[in-house]
């Protein structure tokens, strides 16, 4: 006879939750298999192109604000805009015309800045706006999908001074498969934001080769590891790194870099001077004889860039921080065997240091 207590009985939010991540792996799979049957992968010879900010060139016509309105305006059916912060009235008009033409538009931001005018203006015009309700971490996306097939993402926010004061990049990607990794990042923020749930860490594609040989690997943060493939990477140096940051103080990816460093490999660094404290791999590195420099221009050097071997490029809106790792909502792109972009990266570091 058996004596041992029954075990009790699962609540129903139990059974819930694992059926539910089930069900949007498997729609997602469903839809990414439907969806890209019989298609190439990248559609035009050159699938990419890499922008930085002209700080003080208002009147340019290659500020990423305005590049930004011209991807905008090519939009045909969809725009799904994740961006943390927005006080760009252009890029605000940009998105209202967009919605004005019959383009699908929503965004997804960041609550401490949902009171920000313009994305008043946008519900007032009729696009839907949802955020992230205060939690924990900030919803520090900076992307834009557009049609489903192209990405804009990096380090800036659609603001004033993220395009004419501060230093920023964005890489633009023609890549279906890539859109549809950033299409259900969106997707799960904006609809499991009202249900009080994590994204799933599921990437439908999580290594994409562009027609050009260009690699292209997706992080998702907190949902995804994003600490053990960057200090691959940085392990893997046998050349050189080096890195433009806004914020670094994750001790792990320091001391990875010192570990290179100590080993004779050539570590370089851009640090904006405003976010050095107690906390920051700065006074680290130096001590280490590191030749780090910090950036004390009038505007921001706000870059979350390491660069390895002149070859591999890591960028996103991901700052190197715990913070980054584990709390905020974040993307991060490690990009391969494309030395055209690398050098692209290369020249902006050196006009910086």
């Amino acid at each position: 006879m058996n004596n041992a207590s029954p075990a009790p009985p699962k609540s129903r939010n139990s059974r819930f939750i694992p059926f539910f991540l089930i069900l949007m792996v498997a729609v997602a799979i469903g839809f990414a298999i439907r969806h890209f049957k019989g298609k190439p992968h990248t559609t035009e010879e050159r699938a990419w192109e890499v922008y930085f900010s002209e700080v003080g060139a208002v009147n340019s016509p290659f500020s990423l604000e305005k590049r930004l309105v011209a991807k905008l305006g090519s939009a045909k059916e969809r725009v799904d805009a994740a961006l943390y912060d927005l006080d760009s009235k252009t890029i605000a008009d940009a998105l209202i015309d967009a919605h004005d033409r019959g383009i699908n538009v929503r965004v997804f931001t960041e609550f401490d800045n949902v009171d920000r005018g313009e994305i008043g203006r946008l519900e007032k015009a009729g696009i839907p706006v949802r955020d992230d309700e205060g939690n924990e971490g900030y919803m520090h996306h900076k992307f834009i999908v557009i049609d489903e097939r192209y990405v804009w993402t990096g380090s800036y926010n659609a603001t004033y001074n993220g395009a004419y004061k501060n230093n920023n990049n964005v890489i633009w990607i023609d890549s279906e498969p890539l859109a549809y990794n950033f299409t259900q990042e969106f997707r799960e923020m904006y609809i499991l934001a009202e249900m009080d749930r994590s994204s799933d860490p599921h990437i439908p594609f999580p290594h994409i080769t562009l027609n050009d040989g260009t690699q292209i690997s997706t992080y998702f943060a907190p949902e995804n590891d994003t600490i053990s493939p960057l200090l691959k990477e940085i392990k893997s140096a046998k050349k050189s790194i080096y890195f433009m940051a806004f914020s670094f103080t994750h001790d792990k990816l320091g001391n990875a870099m010192r570990d290179r460093y100590k080993k004779g490999i050539p570590v370089e660094g851009v640090f904006e001077e405003r976010q050095i404290d107690e906390h920051s791999e700065y006074e680290s590195m130096k001590n280490a004889g590191i030749p780090v420099i910090s950036d004390d221009g009038p505007g921001t050097m706000h870059h979350k860039v390491i660069l390895i071997d002149e070859e591999t490029v890591i960028t996103g809106s991901y700052n190197f921080s715990k913070r980054a790792e584990e709390q905020n909502s974040e993307n991060l792109l490690i990009i391969k065997r494309n030395k055209d972009i690398a050098q692209a990266y290369l020249k902006e570091f050196n006009r910086l240091k």
